[in-house]
């Protein structure tokens, strides 16, 4: 079973991200140790915020401890998406547990009542996240926001056990293909 997890991983990992997206970067950088909703970039100069100062640790099931403070989810909804309704809460409560934040994405411009600010999806966004995958409520991906690997994380909605059982093997995939 954990074969046919790493194969798929390896077969989607990593994917990286083109500049055409720096923009929507800077925005997950000031996002760090706020709501995790996204924001608008800073006005005066676009760059990102400066990173949190110290690690943000990830305690692995093999008992590793993984510095993901430059990581972020990225969340792609529906707002009339049943699934993203019932998975929204969930994700947030993981990503509240293990320090990450989430920046979310629309593919029809609106939010929900657990992630009511989004950004809407545009042409660069799509080429960038769905390239090679289908394009469904929820995806969530996995960007380091300084090199901008892109790791896929799920599609559909799933428990909150089975979503940190994703990130645990998606980092530790990133960390053997040293990506993290």
């Amino acid at each position: 079973m954990l074969r046919k997890i790493l194969a798929v991983l390896l077969m989607l990992a990593p994917v990286l991200v083109t500049a055409g997206t720096i923009d929507e970067i800077a925005r997950l950088e000031q996002g760090k140790g706020a709501d995790p909703a996204p924001v608008s970039p800073p006005a005066a100069t676009g760059a990102p915020a400066e990173p949190a100062s110290g690690p943000v640790w990830l305690h692995l099931q093999d008992g590793r401890s993984l510095d993901i403070r430059h990581w972020q989810i990225v969340h792609f909804v529906r707002s009339d998406c049943p699934y993203c309704h019932r998975f929204n809460p969930v994700l947030r409560a993981v990503a509240a547990e293990t320090g990450l934040n989430v920046f979310v994405y629309s593919f029809d411009g609106a939010g929900d009542a657990v992630f009511p600010k989004v950004a809407p999806v545009n042409d660069s966004v799509l080429k960038d996240f769905f390239a090679e995958l289908p394009r469904a409520t929820p995806t969530d991906f996995i960007v380091n926001t300084q090199t901008l690997v892109t790791i896929p994380l799920s599609q559909g909605e799933m428990s909150g056990d089975a979503l940190k059982q994703r990130l645990d093997e998606s980092f530790s995939l990133a960390d053997r293909l040293g990506v993290l």
